[in-house]
């Protein structure tokens, strides 16, 4: 009896290791196959060049090696100098594949996934020995990639932390580190990004200080039926300080600055919003906030926005001249992008609202396309009649005096003007006050107390501020026959 149940026992260890064994041989071929169609996706996108990659597959791991580089077409324009190689951004890495069923049963792990890869950045040495002074024996970065068996995905990433003091030069830094988690389909449809930086504090000696706290990012983005990525993004920083001291010392204070996007979808169309929020912004001891922006897009065609995406995707792989992109660019709207302003387009600022010193300023304002058609292009005056418009602000009269005092000092002030700052600014008052009374005069504001507003719309062809009905170029004649005609 018990020879059967020992003999029992080692056949079925016997078939569960025979199991693991071809298990993790199956895993890891299709470990590999998931990689090279992550590789092809990734090669596919505007943003990075793969310039080697060496695959050696064996039972139970895998080693991969890889150089990714940022695409040079992204940044060519903006850091070429002539007679001065392009800077090159890339990075190789090495690439521990662990087979499943269980990639991490050596430490003692049980959970089960297609493959777990680990990551290990290789530096060059001058780079390692920069790096060795913040962080010390810690790794600069770990990157782990599980990947399930549909496929699907968890990329973990994290920079530690560290604590840096120079004591001849004063100089201190202290990184709280970061952390984000990336949680992505196998069909590369959905991404779900969260990343988070506590925060990080820096001072030189005799030259400044600086801090942020807060600093967190999220991504939620699912493919839609347009094939372009919706849903949400979001970003905050908590604070952010900076002071800087110098012969002319600069104060900067954040406190709570939010960002926030959303991408929808509507039956054949794209909307998007925007929101931008700051509580408290202090400039050398000068205090502004709150202050917000929204924004909005709506009704926007979504398979003419995903064409545009595509062929202008692939614009950003060709070596072109500045002028030979623009050229493209124009080709690119004039070929695919007329449904975008056949379907009645709408972008707007819903709010704009900032808190200043000397008082709150506001605007919004509106622009779309009502039943626009292609040959509207070749009819300026049929163009406008389909245009519809608005926009309105209101800022109060001490904001537009103390622009134009700052206006006066910059271009007239100085130890070496011979006039002092009481004069000019007196003069810019003065000047502000006229302006101010000839704009009133001429309808073109309005005046509330110490506010200035004003209002204008465009709609069907005729445009109307502040309640006025103001003639267009073409407009003219007929408005001086109809005043002629109301005289008699």
């Amino acid at each position: 009896m018990n020879q059967k149940i020992v003999l029992g026992g080692i056949a079925a260890l016997t078939g569960a290791c025979a199991l693991w064994v071809g298990g993790a041989y199956y895993a890891g071929k299709s470990a590999e196959s998931t990689l090279d169609k992550q590789y092809k996706w990734l090669a596919e996108q505007p943003y990075f060049v793969i310039k080697a990659r060496t695959y050696q597959r064996g039972w139970f791991s895998s080693t991969e090696t890889a150089t990714l580089a940022v695409n040079p077409e992204l940044y060519r324009f903006f850091l070429a100098k002539e007679g001065t190689p392009l800077p090159v951004f890339e990075v190789t890495y090495t690439n521990r594949v662990l087979h499943g069923p269980l990639p991490l049963i050596g430490q003692f792990n049980l959970r089960p996934a297609k493959a777990v890869v680990q990551t290990e950045l290789q530096f060059a040495p001058e780079t390692q020995k920069l790096l060795s002074r913040f962080f010390g024996t810690q790794k600069p970065i770990e990157v782990e990639n599980r990947i399930g068996f549909d496929d699907d995905g968890v990329i973990q990433l994290k920079v530690p932390g560290f604590d840096y003091e120079e004591t001849i030069s004063g100089i201190k830094a202290k990184w709280q580190g970061l952390n984000a988690t990336i949680d992505y389909g196998g069909d590369f449809n959905r991404v779900l990004l969260i990343a988070r930086a506590p925060g990080m504090t820096g001072a030189a000696k005799g030259k400044g200080n600086f801090s942020f706290n807060g600093l967190d990012f999220s991504v939620d983005h699912t493919r839609g039926k347009a094939g372009l990525m919706l849903g949400e993004t979001h970003a905050k920083l908590a604070n952010f300080t900076l002071d800087i001291e110098d012969e002319s010392p600069l104060k900067i204070a954040l406190e709570n600055l939010s960002y926030t996007g959303k991408l929808g979808e509507a039956d054949n169309f794209i909307n998007g919003e925007a929101a931008i929020n700051l509580a408290k912004l202090v400039l050398n001891d000068k205090a502004y906030g709150p202050a917000e922006l929204q924004a909005e897009a709506s009704h926007l065609h979504g398979p003419t926005l995903a064409k545009l995406n595509d062929e202008f995707n692939k614009l950003q792989k060709r070596s072109l001249k500045r002028e030979e992109l623009t050229d493209e660019i124009v080709k690119l709207a004039k070929a695919h992008g007329m449904p975008l302003l056949t379907n009645d387009p709408h972008f707007g600022i819903r709010k704009l609202e900032i808190k200043l010193p000397e008082g709150t300023l506001k605007f919004s304002a509106g622009l779309g396309l009502k039943g626009f058609k292609e040959k509207d292009l070749d009819n300026p005056v049929e163009f406008v009649s389909k245009l519809s418009a608005k926009a309105d602000f209101t800022v109060p009269r001490k904001i537009v005096e103390t622009l134009v005092m700052w206006q006066a000092r910059s271009m007239f002030g100085g130890p070496e003007s011979g006039v002092s700052n009481a004069d000019l600014d007196y003069l810019a008052g003065q000047f502000v006050e006229g302006q101010i009374n000839r704009l009133a005069d001429q309808k073109l504001i309005q005046v509330d107390g110490d506010l200035l507003t004003a209002a204008a719309t465009l709609e069907g062809g005729e445009f109307t501020l502040n309640d006025i009905l103001v003639p267009l170029p073409w407009q003219e004649d007929k408005a001086k026959i109809k005043t002629q005609s109301s005289a008699k």
